[in-house]
């Protein structure tokens, strides 16, 4: 779930570079895209879900020093561990969960799905932890104001990958060798920043020209090494009465998206149909009607005003994938001439607009 906010840029430091005295004993790894790249990444309308850099190299007994920029976090598991899953079943069934016109939705009855807080609670930011393999450290979601860094001290030798729970697929490593090997200096450190912000740039730039196949909108757009296009591609498609469209993740996204169709803008009417739902992606509760698909598994809905009572369709919350049991793509048949926005609840910015004739 990016996800940059005025809160976090405020907090997060400027870290191209590092003091020659404390670069020996600690390195830094930004948690997102560094601040000094925020500007140019906002302007393409994208985001890189990635650790800046993606390796570091240390020596045994130096720290490194991770610091929050975004909505991701810190999840460095113990010697072969898993990362934390970001949603999980709460044990008890979803019960209650009607459309606008009073019928029950589908998934009454399955297992109501939630944010995994009581292993990603926000308690490991402004802390120094020491690793050795043999327990892990989780900062948590970045849900406090102004999420302090968080210091790891590697007292052990080895190869440690780390994660971000909220984006599957966003991770990088820290190699901690003996003191008698050379390990790169804190200005190769920070060209390879660099140069992995350049790559991503141009990634990003690409990712907003391109042309999904036909009948399909593309519900974001990924570029190499966790980059994505916050926008619906295409913006805008005319189609005639019948029509229907996939709406699918990209390829390589490492992105949670909804394709949701329904009254109220979700971002500048939080107390509209979907805005209610939209808000709920920002607190502890998830609206059900937002996680699961509004139709039964293997169904194609026809979208006309009057859906559920209030012309809500939604896709669900989509990834890309495949160590979650969330769908890629969802399918809709447009069955009544007007014109439909949709956006994606989790970001509410990402709209599109499906014009039937």
């Amino acid at each position: 779930m990016s996800h940059r906010t005025k809160a976090a840029f405020a907090a997060a430091v400027a870290v191209l570079a590092v003091p020659a005295s404390a670069s020996a004993a600690t390195k830094v790894v930004n948690m997102g895209t560094p601040p000094s790249a925020g500007k140019s990444f906002e302007k393409a309308l994208a985001d890189a879900n990635a650790f800046f850099p993606t390796s570091t190299t240390i020596h045994v007994g130096d720290s490194v020093r991770f610091l929050p920029v975004g909505f991701h976090n810190l999840d460095l598991p113990k010697k072969g561990g898993k990362p934390t899953a970001l949603i999980v079943p709460t044990g008890q069934p979803v019960a209650g969960a009607a459309d606008a016109a009073g019928a029950a939705f589908w998934f009454n009855g399955q297992q109501d799905l939630q944010f995994n807080l009581p292993a990603l609670a926000p308690t490991g930011f402004g802390k120094k932890f020491t690793y050795t393999g043999a327990k892990g450290v989780q900062s948590g979601l970045p849900l406090v104001p102004k999420p302090k860094p968080v210091t790891v001290k590697f007292a052990k030798a080895g190869s440690f990958t780390y994660y971000c729970d909220v984006h599957p697929g966003m991770k990088a490593s820290v190699k901690v060798v003996a003191k008698s090997k050379s390990v790169p200096s804190t200005k190769a450190d920070a060209k390879r920043v660099k140069d992995q912000v350049s790559k991503a740039l141009a990634e990003a730039k690409a990712a907003a020209k391109a042309k999904p196949p036909a009948g399909t909108i593309d519900v974001g757009v990924a570029g190499k090494g966790g980059v994505e296009y916050f926008g619906m591609v295409p913006a805008t498609s005319t189609v005639p009465v019948g029509t229907t469209l996939t709406f699918r993740m990209s390829p390589g996204t490492y992105e949670d998206h909804t394709a949701t169709f329904g009254p109220g803008n979700p971002e500048k009417e939080p107390t509209s149909y979907l805005g209610k739902i939209a808000k709920s992606f920002e607190g502890p509760s998830l609206d059900q009607s937002g996680v699961y698909p509004s139709e039964p598994p293997g169904t194609i809905a026809a979208l006309a005003p009057t859906l559920h009572g209030n012309g809500f369709w939604n896709s669900g919350v989509m990834d890309g994938s495949s160590a979650t049991p969330l769908p890629a793509s969802s399918q809709l048949t447009f069955g009544a001439p007007g014109t439909y926005d949709f956006y994606c609840v989790i970001h509410p910015f990402m709209k599109g607009t499906v014009v039937v004739q």
